[in-house]
This record gives structure tokens, C-alpha cells and sequence, in this order.
């Protein structure tokens, strides 16, 4: 026999077959009636107890409740680990920009000492020539000695011209 879905066919199978009995009096009661009853007997037997399905049932709506949580726990660890490795990404750029700055900047004043020592070293060549120049005109009698033919004949060349950079350094 099909075991019904819903409870309250099985009911009504239990209350024809009390009927029946009831009816049935002191006679004997039909063998199809005593079978179906067997059957519904045998079947609410083996019926899990709603008590028990009721605790697991409970039980499986606080783990999913447990996990639903842990869920979204992780997510927002996830979340959070996901904005700090941005933040530092972000950081290992700029770090990145602040060395690429340092090292221009380092460039530009080794490039700047250069010129310096360059344009000091045309100055003390310069200073050299001109002390020489002051010697000689100090020691010949003014009367006899011009300061043109002085500097043409005394004079000490310069080793190579003074520039001045037109680079301007973020120092200065």
C-alpha cells in the first residue's frame, strides 16, 4: 500500500477502519481491513519520533547558524586583509617615488659639487694668474710697464672657461 504524505490521510485510514470495527460488532472483521490497519500500524511504527527530528532540526539551524557566522567573519578578515595589502601597495609606491626623488636629487647636487669645484679651481687659476700679474707689475718701474703688456706676457691660461649651469637644483 502507498504510504500517504500528509498525516491526516492517515487518520482517515485509522478512523474508516474503527468505524468498521465498531460496526462490525462480535462479527469478525474483514481481512483487507486488518491488513490496512497492519500496514498503518507497522508504518507509524516505523515513523521517526517528531521529537527526535524536531532536536535535529534544531540542531541543524544553530550550525548553519554557527557557520553562517564564521562566514561572515572571514569575509570581513578577508576584507580587512585585502584593504591593508592596498594601503600597502600604496605606501610601496610612494616609497618607490620618494627614492626615485632622493636619487635625482643626489644627481643633480653631484652634478651642482662638479660645477663648483670647476668654476673653484678656474677661480684659483684665475687668482694664481692675477697674483702673478700683481707681482710683476709691483716689481716693474711704473714708467717702463703697462698693464696690457703685462697681462700679455705674464699671463697664466686658464685651464678651461667658467659656466655656470642652468640646472637649478630643489635645494637652492
Amino acid at each position: 500500500a502507498a504510504w500517504p504524505n500528509d498525516p491526516c490521510e492517515h487518520a482517515a485510514y485509522l478512523r474508516q477502519a474503527l468505524i468498521c470495527i465498531d460496526t462490525a460488532g462480535d462479527q469478525p472483521v474483514s481481512k483487507p481491513l486488518v491488513k490496512t490497519m497492519s500496514v498503518l500500524i507497522s508504518k507509524f511504527q516505523n515513523s521517526p519520533d517528531l521529537n527526535t527530528v524536531m532536536q535535529a532540526i534544531t540542531t541543524i539551524q544553530g550550525d548553519l547558524k554557527a557557520t553562517a557566522e564564521t562566514v561572515q567573519s572571514k569575509a570581513i578578515k578577508v576584507q580587512q586583509n585585502t584593504i591593508t595589502h592596498q594601503q600597502v601597495a600604496t605606501l610601496s609606491q610612494e616609497t618607490n617615488q620618494a627614492v626615485k626623488e632622493a636619487v635625482e636629487a643626489r644627481r643633480t647636487t653631484t652634478e651642482l659639487m662638479q660645477e663648483t669645484n670647476d668654476i673653484a679651481k678656474a677661480i684659483n687659476d684665475t687668482t694664481k694668474a692675477m697674483y702673478g700679474m700683481v707681482k710683476v707689475v709691483q716689481s716693474t718701474p711704473h714708467s717702463k710697464a703697462s698693464y696690457a703688456s703685462v697681462f700679455s706676457s705674464n699671463a697664466v691660461p686658464l685651464s678651461r672657461p667658467i659656466t655656470i649651469s642652468s640646472q637649478t637644483s630643489p635645494f637652492i
